[in-house]
């Protein structure tokens, strides 16, 4: 056909379906994307390589084809036939001009490969272990898609369970948890990328180590044999490196095993730690303080009181005693072991009879604390001494003798003595021998005994016990008690007139100025003493058994006084009018 002028005015492509149906969401299939055409920018035509091709022919361009079906057409067995396009790749309706000596390419791109999408974890630190991947925090998801021909229309993304929906935007992840995406690309004219997965676990905890004491130790008090001990852990992703110090030192990389630190000096120390997992969390610096104790306790020897001198005289009780003593800076005593003149060393528990024959006896003794430091040089057979020559002695056995007295407001009743808080009680003692050395004493039977110095009174109401105490310079003690009861309350005042009152003025009671007024009151400890009073600011006086005499048309302020046998005293105040008539 040399003079055919060719056009390709419409190529019509026929869809599989014009409508995307979802599947259920329980199998997550990809959704349905119907097989088409598609041009370009460049006005290049792409239609999907399995679909039927139409080409239709006419004189004009301005003419398009109106019938569009077989039916439309007289001869129906030829009128509209396809054709199929032998697979992907680009191809050519080719028409020869022989007479012009021209070739005319018509190009049609058949496209049947799909896109290629890639899933970019983007931002996050990243660890695999055993085929599972993990994400630190900060983690997005990014997915992008190529296409060699006709191009990626669009992106579709599920999770676990969801169906697909277009892929917009970067996904950032924020929770911790196991992650599994579903996505695929479409490419413009229909092709369906096979669906990939991505699996990945995301951990944003930071691991936990814990530290273990192990050996000697009492609370925070640790010896150079304790053992110290770190335990990482972590749930996800796992530990990748824990870093330790003590005090201000550098960090070190701790491999395991137990901590070396007997090099430290004896004293307070504070051991540093934390863990980093392998997507990078990390631990909160954990601290725990502790005090090494490296030094031997200090010992001493000391007779037990019973030991004075006074008027060139030495002065002894009968229970003269040496008590060891062990002092440790930290750790406290394990055990004190003694050995007189050269015997088998014993357990030391209390204070023991010192040997009472005469001459120069010898008590050999060392101590081990609790975390195993040596006192007096142990090893080397090197101990602490304590030399003591027996002599002639005068020995006391008897105890001071015991006094007491009080100053101040007192009252007795029968064998009940009454004092108030202004009361001061004094403690005497007095030893003719060895001298007296202490008075001590205990109220109420509460405490430790309290070393006495000066007279002293109670404020507590109520009935009190004293215990009191005298030592004398070999430590013979003597014992007093004595009881009484403090009364600070004072009596509870009463008043009557002898006439009911007329009136009320302003709130105030009116009287007639013939009335008498009795006072009285009551003390329910040691009784009263007196009352007085003082009528409107005047003097006071003694009441003796009735008020009277009142003017008419005044005001009165009567004030009263009543005080008990202690001297503790109440007061109260009367207000009234009497009558002008």
């Amino acid at each position: 056909m040399p003079y055919l002028i060719m056009i390709i005015i419409f190529i019509l492509t026929l869809f599989l379906s014009t409508n995307l149906v979802i599947n259920p969401c329980f199998s997550q299939a990809p959704l349905q994307h119907p097989k088409k055409s598609y041009v370009d920018s460049l006005n290049r035509y792409y239609q999907q390589a399995s679909l039927p091709l139409y080409v239709f022919f006419s004189h004009s361009p301005e003419l398009l084809p109106i019938k569009a079906s077989p039916e439309d057409y007289p001869d129906k067995k030829n009128a509209i036939k396809p054709i199929y396009l032998d697979g992907h790749g680009k191809h050519l309706l080719r028409h020869i001009d022989e007479v012009h000596r021209h070739v005319d390419n018509f190009v049609v791109y058949a496209d049947g490969m799909a896109p290629v999408s890639q899933i970019f974890h983007l931002d996050a630190p990243f660890f695999t272990r055993n085929g599972k991947n993990y994400f630190g925090k900060g983690l997005k998801i990014r997915l992008q898609a190529k296409d060699e021909m006709s191009g990626v229309e669009q992106i579709y993304i599920a999770t676990a369970g969801q169906s697909f929906s277009p892929y917009l935007h970067e996904i950032p992840i924020e929770k911790e948890g196991e992650y599994s995406f579903n996505y695929y690309a479409v490419d413009n004219v229909g092709n369906v990328e096979n669906v990939k997965k991505s699996n990945f676990i995301v951990d944003i905890t930071s691991p936990k180590t814990y530290y273990n004491v192990v050996g000697l130790a009492r609370g925070y008090i640790i010896s150079t044999s304790t053992k110290i001990y770190l335990t990482p852990t972590d749930s996800l992703s796992g530990v990748a490196k824990t870093f330790y110090k003590f005090d201000d030192e550098p960090e070190r990389l701790y491999t395991g095993g137990m901590l070396n630190f007997s090099y430290l000096n004896d004293g307070e120390h504070k051991l540093y730690w934390y863990s980093i997992d392998n997507v990078q969390n990390k631990e909160n610096v954990q601290t725990f303080e502790f005090y090494l104790d490296k030094t031997a306790p200090i010992m001493s020897a000391d007779v037990l009181g019973d030991k004075f001198i006074a008027n060139d005289r030495v002065y002894f009780s009968g229970r003269t005693k040496l008590k060891l003593t062990a002092v440790d800076n930290k750790a406290g005593i394990k055990e004190v072991r003694y050995s007189i003149d050269n015997g088998e060393f014993m357990q030391y528990t209390e204070p023991f009879y010192l040997p009472s024959k005469s001459g120069l006896h010898i008590i050999r003794y060392y101590a081990l604390d609790n975390m195993q430091n040596e006192g007096a040089g142990i090893r080397d057979a090197k101990y602490d001494e304590y030399k003591h020559n027996v002599s002639a002695v005068y020995v006391d056995l008897t105890g001071p003798s015991l006094n007491h007295v009080y100053i101040g407001p007192k009252f007795q009743k029968g064998d009940t003595i009454f004092i108030n808080s202004q009361t001061k009680i004094q403690l005497l003692a007095e030893d003719p021998e060895s001298g007296l050395q202490k008075i001590t004493y205990k109220i109420d039977g509460q405490g430790d005994e309290v070393l006495y110095t000066t007279s002293f009174s109670l404020s507590e109401a109520g009935r009190h016990v004293i215990d009191y105490f005298g030592y004398d310079n070999v430590n013979n003690r003597n014992v007093g008690r004595f009881e009484f009861i403090v009364d600070n309350d004072p009596p509870e005042i009463y008043y009557h007139f002898s006439i009911k009152p007329l009136r009320e003025q302003e709130g105030i009671p009116v009287y007639p100025a013939y009335a008498s007024l009795y006072l009285a009151a009551t003390d329910w400890m040691v009784g009263g003493q007196h009352i007085r009073y003082s009528i409107n600011g005047s003097k006071e006086q003694i009441y003796n058994g009735i008020i009277f005499g009142f003017e008419k048309g005044r005001k009165y302020q009567i004030k009263i006084y009543s005080t008990d046998k202690l001297g503790n005293t109440a007061t109260r105040e009367i207000e009234f009018l009497t009558e002008t008539f």
